[in-house]
């Protein structure tokens, strides 16, 4: 179950439903490159259109740039 931002709870927010995902970038350059090329591709912007149609289906999106520990096995 994904733990509460600091000083606020589950009933503090709209919804429980929370989606988190690890996406792994050799550089930032790279990084925004693909985002760029994937938020414009016609098939997303399609398929989410299609998604949407009864309304709007992610309320909130948070982008976080994470490194990795010394000890990580994310390297």
């Amino acid at each position: 179950m994904p733990s509460a931002r600091p000083g606020s709870s589950h009933a503090d927010r709209e919804s429980n439903q929370e989606l988190t995902y690890f996406l792994a970038w050799e550089s930032l350059a790279e990084r925004e490159t693909k985002m760029d090329r994937f938020q414009t591709d016609p098939d997303w912007i399609s398929a989410r259109a299609k998604t949407e149609e009864d309304g709007q289906i992610v309320g909130n999106i948070v982008s976080q740039l994470l490194v990795p520990t010394a000890f990580s096995a994310m390297k």
